[in-house]
């Protein structure tokens, strides 16, 4: 049996995130622009294959740009497991991988799931998630 190399070459390494009484994750920084900041915000988001979307904002990012911007572009109630969970909507630039994505940002209004990259982004990167070793690695 012959086992082949990986030929991917390695751009960036991250720590998959950890909490006590949590099994280890896959997270990852990503900057977040709109034209109403005064620059741009770095945060860190989790990477979750189960979300159809682009990005879900945490309680405090909703709540840094609910101040800063006059109205949200728009509305959708997202679906999570049968349960809706009515969420503004923010056209945003997001960077990601040395990238520059133009999408749209879902702020739930009610709790928080925290920051959350789902496949719209996720499905734009090639991605190696090292679980043994606790690493996320992007690549070309």
């Amino acid at each position: 049996m012959s086992r082949q190399r990986c030929r991917l070459f390695l751009m960036e390494e991250h720590r998959y995130g950890k909490e006590l009484n949590v099994e280890p994750y896959p997270k990852i920084p990503l900057r977040f622009h709109r034209p109403e900041l005064d620059g741009i915000l770095q945060v860190e988001a989790l990477l979750d294959t189960g979300f159809d979307g682009a990005l879900i904002l945490s309680r405090a990012l909703c709540n840094f740009l609910s101040e800063r911007v006059i109205r949200p572009d728009g509305f959708e109630e997202l679906d999570a497991a049968g349960i809706g969970i009515p969420c503004n909507l923010y056209e945003a630039n997001i960077q990601l991988a040395r990238r520059w994505f133009r999408v749209k940002t879902h702020a739930p209004q009610l709790g928080d799931l925290g920051t959350i990259l789902g496949r719209v982004l996720i499905n734009q990167i090639t991605f190696c998630l090292r679980g043994a070793s606790s690493k996320l690695h992007i690549c070309r």
